[in-house]
C-alpha cells in the first residue's frame, strides 16, 4: 500500500521560517520511512489549489488534440529540453522492442533574463503550466527540506544543489503526458515502460484514469490508483545515489489493460533536478557509489530515450 503524508504543517502555503526544523522531523521521518519500504507516497494537503491542476489538464488536452501541424511547430530539437514529444517518439525502458504509447511536451520555465534556451509555449496552454510549475517548484523545496532532514543533514543541505532551477543551468522541467485512446496496444508495448526518474524527486498529477504501477521493494508491480486532491511523489536515481541506497529510485511504468486502452488518460510530471554542475556525493560519506556530476548523467540518460536501437 502507498503511504499517505500530510504536508498541512509545511505546504506552500506555510512561511518557511514559521516552522523549526524540529517541529518538521516527524514528517520528514514519515517521508524517508516511506522511500526506504515503499517506493511512492501520496501527499495530502500540499497547498496547490485542485483548480490550477484541473486547468492545466484542460488546457493540455487542447493542445494535444490539435492536428499533428499544429503541434509540430513546437517540437522538441535535439540536445534541448522543452517541446512536443510525438506519438511513439520515445522508450523510456530501452529493452522494450516497441516505442511508448503516448506523447508528451516537455516545459523548462527559464527566467526571463535567460534566454540560453527556446522558451516558446503554445498560447492554451502558457498561463496554466507555468502557474502549475511554479507552484510545483516551491512544494519542491519544501519537500527538498524534508528529505535534508531525514537524512540528517542542515535544513538547507540540498536546496544547495538546486540553487539554479530557472535557469539555463538546471534541467528542472514540467512534462504533460498524453496517452490517446486507442483501438489496440501493439504486442510488448507500454503506454510509458518501466524505468526509474533521473533527478531528485518527482510530482505527479494523475486524471482519473489508472495505469500508472510502482514496484514495491522486494516486491511485484502494484496500481498507483488516481486519488483525490493528492499528489504522488516519488524519488530519482539522484536521491538513491545521495542517500546511499538509504533512499530508493522505485521502477514505475503505465500499463493499459485491454478495457483501459480505449480510454483518454493524461498525468502532468514535475521533475525537480540537481543544478548541472551540482556534485553529487552520498551523505553518509561512504563512497558507495562514486561521485557524479548531475548535468551529463541527466543529458546522456534522457537523449537515450529518443534512440532506435533495433536500427544498429
Amino acid at each position: 500500500m502507498v503511504p499517505l503524508i500530510d504536508l498541512q504543517s509545511y505546504n506552500i502555503l506555510v512561511t518557511e521560517e514559521s516552522v523549526e526544523t524540529a517541529t518538521l522531523k516527524v514528517i520528514a521521518d514519515q517521508i524517508c520511512q516511506a522511500f526506504q519500504e515503499v517506493g511512492f507516497v501520496y501527499l495530502k494537503n500540499h497547498g496547490i489549489p485542485r483548480e490550477l491542476i484541473t486547468n492545466a489538464l484542460s488546457t493540455s488536452k487542447t493542445f494535444f488534440d490539435q492536428p499533428r501541424e499544429k503541434k509540430e511547430q513546437y517540437a522538441l530539437q535535439p540536445g534541448h529540453f522543452h517541446g512536443w514529444i510525438a506519438f511513439e517518439a520515445e522508450r523510456v525502458n530501452h529493452d522494450r522492442p516497441v516505442f511508448d504509447a503516448r506523447e508528451g511536451f516537455i516545459m523548462r520555465l527559464l527566467d526571463r533574463k535567460d534566454q540560453t534556451l527556446p522558451e516558446k509555449l503554445p498560447p492554451e496552454v502558457d498561463s496554466a503550466w507555468k502557474q502549475l510549475h511554479n507552484s510545483c517548484f516551491q512544494l519542491g523545496l519544501h519537500v527538498l527540506d524534508l528529505l535534508s532532514i531525514g537524512l540528517g543533514k542542515n535544513r538547507d543541505y540540498l536546496r544547495q544543489c538546486h540553487k539554479k532551477i530557472g535557469l539555463a543551468d538546471n534541467i528542472t522541467m514540467l512534462r504533460a503526458n498524453y496517452y490517446p485512446p486507442l483501438k489496440e496496444i501493439k504486442p510488448e508495448q507500454a503506454r510509458c515502460g518501466e524505468h526509474s526518474d533521473y533527478g531528485t524527486l518527482t510530482f505527479l498529477f494523475q486524471d482519473e484514469v489508472s495505469g500508472l504501477q510502482a514496484k514495491v521493494q522486494g516486491g511485484d508491480y502494484v496500481p498507483v490508483h488516481p486519488t483525490e486532491d493528492t499528489i504522488v511523489m516519488n524519488l530519482g536515481d539522484m536521491m538513491q545515489r545521495w542517500s546511499a541506497d538509504r533512499l530508493k529510485a522505485t521502477k514505475h511504468r503505465v500499463m493499459a489493460s485491454p478495457t483501459d486502452v480505449h480510454q483518454l488518460r493524461q498525468s502532468i510530471a514535475f521533475f525537480v533536478v540537481p543544478d548541472n554542475d551540482a556534485l553529487i556525493s552520498c551523505t553518509d560519506g561512504s563512497n558507495k557509489y562514486p561521485d557524479i556530476i548531475c548535468g551529463k548523467y541527466i543529458k546522456s540518460s534522457f537523449t537515450a530515450n529518443f534512440q532506435d536501437d533495433t536500427e544498429n
